[in-house]
């Protein structure tokens, strides 16, 4: 039995799990507590009754699940548990009792990770269901409500190289003795080997091939100072996560110049965490900067704390590539930790996931990159490090900055979107917005809003480009409610005040031959222009028996968008479907191959008792589960831009830009761009907006608006017409914000 799962940390306590239970709309009695607390903080803030509020907000604790996170030393242990169960052992705990008390968890009783599938059937094995490293579901053999496990064996099936499990023992002076990977001869062999060092340039262009280097001690005492080295190598480097730099640069080229950031919690920088780097193309190998950091004490009660070195490489403004190693740091006095590798994933064994290194033009770099990282790999938590990047030459407090939800990421962003959809058509929309807007916005460091200010004013008249590249995939950043708004004239949210993008961080993975993928997906840099040859156009015709209501304007929509751009029209088929995902779609008795752009207009639903939660239904009322676009043919050369003009199919698995989802499920299967809606949108409005849009992105006379931009005065629509009409503030995007289409020709 698989369930949605909510994240916990075992060293929460029971009080701090019902508040995160209650603000996912889970409780035994709305008069407890931290459910009650709860209930009435949105009592108060929608000016609604208490019972109302609470019959709104709850949900059936059956049909959910629990995700506990543990860790144990050096080591994270996984524990699959009910929603249900969590209730009842909280709420007949003392307050301040920890849930690993609360729940009698025991190392015997840990469950090894589980891979989603693929095809969206349950997994055959018990435990935490895991998608790109992020815990998304729990899986049962049997119903979970009522059970509390006691003894569930973990097995051998995770056990890991013993080399993998324990951290190195100290030398008299405190160093990790064998702290380096021994790679340094691989590095010096690359460059002095190659015959080209030193030679004239060739005429053809050279073909730069590294990967990332990053060299580090495994395990550090803290207060204890250490050198981290960074640069590029020639062969994969054990521990460090990250896909291989290759690129050609132009005859004559001698250097590549990036900028190299450090990225991690639980230390401090010494000498900042910022280096610029000279790239010989002859021997990138060569090319190496040093940051000095030193751990802090250790917070909570384990003798370590586990995090990750992450590494961006930046180019002309652009972060072009990652690269992560993992880290352990630990008291003075720690002793080495052997943890048995049936208990858990050892920290410094564990995969990180990554891609790899695409350079980029400098005239695509965004205006502003707001970047979000876990270095901590803790999704039970709600703590990230923001960092910003920008081409342009101003004062900018790049960070690290720490940011704190107060919850988990998940739960902060479900309570927020639950009431933006319950709420957004009645007269208390508007003061929803501006309230959850300041939310919002305070989650953000302030440097954010100063940056703003200072790029609008060196890129005036024209809006600041946003590109939000996030680890964090649910929180509704575009309503974040500026300050100072950029333009006094739009809605104060950061969708209608900039060219905003999103993307998502940390998504892909190299190839598991240790080689070069094929195609990233998603690529590490969202495309800024698509060439557009061939547009197809999917349209739900329902009738009565497919048991959906007809949706008149989605039909007219997609007519006119078929005839205006000589489009391929679909029927909302499994048969077509197909053809569109394969990459073999046909015109007349033609082979035309796949499409570079694509439209669908129909029905969309969300069902928060799912785990794939968002589906589109075909013309005869079959639900299409969002698993099927990460299969699709696309990726490099062809990346399409994709518009389901559906009802909430903006939101990603359980909530918006989830990994799974449409969103994430989409990029995934090579798709360059997604546009969806978050909640429920009027039939009429969605047509009127599709129009305009593609009106706009693809005109006859050639002129393209970049997708953001008609995005962001789609959403200015708000403040011009009826306060409470929100259908133009639920529009969300994933791509670049310079992102342009262009028509092929003929």
């Amino acid at each position: 039995m698989l369930l949605n799962a909510i994240v916990f940390d075992a060293a929460m306590t029971a009080s701090a799990a019902l508040a995160r239970l209650a603000r996912n709309g889970l409780w035994l009695d709305p008069r407890q507590a931290e459910a009650s607390r709860w209930i009435q903080v949105n009592s108060g803030r929608l000016g609604r009754p208490f019972d109302e509020v609470a019959s709104k907000l709850a949900r059936d604790p059956h049909n959910v699940g629990a995700a506990i996170r543990r860790q144990w030393y050096a080591s994270v242990l996984w524990y699959p548990r009910s929603a249900l169960d969590v209730l009842r052992a909280c709420a007949s705990a003392a307050p301040d009792e920890l849930l690993v008390v609360a729940l009698g968890l025991r190392e015997e009783d840990a469950r090894s990770p589980v891979r989603a599938s693929r095809d969206g059937r349950e997994p055959e094995s018990e435990g935490v269901v895991f998608e790109a490293g992020v815990p998304i579901a729990v899986n049962f053999a049997e119903p979970a409500f009522g059970r509390v496990p006691s003894t569930m064996s973990g097995g051998d099936g995770g056990r890991l190289p013993d080399a993998a499990r324990s951290i190195p023992a100290l030398d008299d002076g405190g160093a990790a003795v064998g702290a380096m990977d021994g790679n340094a001869a691989a590095y010096d062999d690359y460059g002095a080997s190659r015959s080209t060092r030193g030679a004239p340039a060739p005429a053809a262009p050279i073909d730069v091939r590294a990967w990332p280097r990053v060299e580090a001690p495994d395990y550090v005492p803290a207060q204890h100072v250490f050198d981290v080295i960074v640069g590029f190598g020639a062969a994969r480097q054990a521990r460090v996560a990250g896909g291989p730099l290759s690129l050609q640069v132009p005859a004559g080229t001698r250097t590549v110049e990036l900028r190299v950031e450090l990225v991690v919690d639980g230390v401090d920088a010494l000498d900042g965490w910022t280096r610029a780097m000279t790239v010989d193309v002859t021997n990138p190998a060569a090319a190496k900067v040093t940051f000095q950091l030193r751990g802090r004490d250790v917070a909570g009660p384990e003798p370590v704390h586990l995090t990750m070195l992450e590494v961006r490489y930046v180019y002309c403004g652009s972060i072009c590539g990652h690269a992560s190693r993992p880290l352990v740091i630990g008291h003075v006095t720690a002793p080495t930790l052997d943890i048995p590798a049936h208990f858990g994933t050892p920290w410094l064994a564990q995969p990180a996931m990554t891609s790899s290194l695409a350079m980029q033009p400098a005239a695509d770099a965004p205006d502003l990159t707001i970047e979000l990282a876990k270095p901590d790999g803790n999704g039970a938590n709600g703590r990230f490090v923001c960092r910003l990047l920008s081409p342009h030459a101003i004062d900018l407090d790049a960070g690290p900055h720490e940011i704190d939800l107060g919850d988990d990421a998940k739960t902060f962003a479900r309570a927020l979107v639950d009431q933006v959809r319950q709420y957004a058509r009645s007269n208390l929309a508007d003061n929803l917005f501006r309230s959850y807007g300041d939310l919002i916005a305070e989650k953000l460091p302030p440097a954010v809003f100063d940056a703003l200010q200072k790029i609008a004013t060196r890129v005036a008249p024209q809006p600041p480009m946003v590109l939000l590249a996030s680890a964090e995939p649910y929180v509704p950043w575009e309503l974040a409610r500026l300050p100072v708004p950029l333009d006094p004239k739009r809605p104060p949210y950061l969708g209608a005040q900039t060219l905003l993008g999103r993307w998502m961080r940390g998504s892909s993975a190299p190839s598991a031959s240790g080689g070069r993928a094929r195609a990233e997906k998603p690529a590490t840099q969202p495309p800024a222009a698509i060439r557009v040859g061939v547009m197809a156009v999917m349209a739900g015709l329902y009738k009565p028996e497919a048991g959906l209501r007809r949706l008149p304007s989605a039909e007219e929509e997609a007519k006119t968008l078929a005839a205006t751009y000589d489009a391929i029209a679909l029927a909302a088929s499994p048969q077509a479907l197909r053809q569109l995902l394969d990459a073999k779609l046909e015109r007349g008795f033609e082979a035309v191959g796949g499409a570079d752009a694509v439209h669908f207009a129909g029905h969309g639903d969300f069902d928060p008792s799912r785990v794939d939660s968002s589906v589109l239904f075909l013309s005869d009322g079959t639900p299409l589960s969002s698993l099927l676009f990460r299969s699709a043919s696309y990726g490099g050369e062809q990346q399409p831009l994709i518009f389901l003009n559906a009802c909430m199919i903006g939101v990603g698995g359980e909530l918006l830009g989830d990994m799974g989802g449409f969103p994430g499920n989409c990029l995934r299967g090579g798709f360059g761009g997604v546009l969806g809606a978050l909640w429920e949108v009027d039939d009429k409005v969605a047509a009127q907006v599709a129009l305009e849009f593609w009106r706009r992105a693809l005109p006859k006379d050639g002129k393209s608006e970049p997708v953001a931009s008609i995005l962001r005065d789609l959403r200015a629509k708000y403040a011009a017409g009826d306060q409470r009409d929100a259908n133009y503030l639920s529009y969300v995007y994933y791509g670049h914000p310079r992102l342009t289409l262009q028509r092929a020709a003929p």
